[in-house]
């Protein structure tokens, strides 16, 4: 129900997902990228905060579940399309699309899972660090860039995409075996506890 939603962390990523649109907004209409790259900073750290404070404080919930990695998909979608246009290398667009594709393969991955089995798969110990390095990776690039006003090479933002690569395939692929181990027994909705653990990264 509607007063369940409304937890702390549910508000929380709700923001973030705002914060995230409101960046693309000010870098691709409003002219203003280091407002920009702020607002993804904000939204990052939020991302941190919103999925400890519902472990600490057992505020989670469904709607949390699937919230939270959406908005991380969206940050990281602003980001990651935001490097790729300072960029403008056909060989970055080409590592930016493989990234994308990833992120889209894993989500209709647990859409399967939650609606075969009833079963919502939760974030890795990978899958969060994944998330990590993609934050510090990607706003780093675009606040060197627009904030300190240092040229990133081309070359630079292409090896730095591909260990982001290598190591978000790596956590979908663990995924993946996973989900497999563990369609082989009982397929459930996990419990509270391990619930808290999904609403923190995808």
């Amino acid at each position: 129900m509607m007063h369940h939603a409304l937890t702390v962390p549910n508000v929380v990523t709700a923001i973030r997902i705002v914060m995230s649109i409101a960046a693309a907004w000010l870098a691709a209409f409003a002219g203003e990228p280091q407002a920009a790259v702020v607002a993804c900073a904000a939204a990052a750290l939020l991302d941190g905060f919103d999925g400890w404070y519902a472990r600490a404080f057992k505020q989670c919930t469904r709607v949390g579940e699937h919230m939270d990695p959406l908005a991380d998909k969206i940050l990281m979608g602003v980001v990651f399309v935001w490097v790729g246009i300072d960029a403008a290398s056909p060989f970055v667009w080409s590592l930016v699309a493989l990234v994308a594709v990833r992120e889209i393969a894993v989500t209709i991955l647990r859409a399967y899972s939650l609606r075969r089995h009833g079963r919502y798969i939760p974030a890795s110990r990978l899958g969060r660090t994944k998330m990590l390095v993609q934050s510090v990776v990607g706003i780093g690039l675009l606040g060197s860039t627009h904030i300190l006003g240092v040229a990133i090479p081309g070359a630079v933002v292409g090896f730095a995409l591909v260990g982001i690569l290598f190591l978000s395939y790596l956590s979908g692929i663990a995924y993946v075996l996973d989900w497999r181990k563990e369609s082989k027994g009982a397929c459930r909705r996990p419990g509270a506890d391990p619930l808290c653990a999904t609403q923190h990264h995808g």
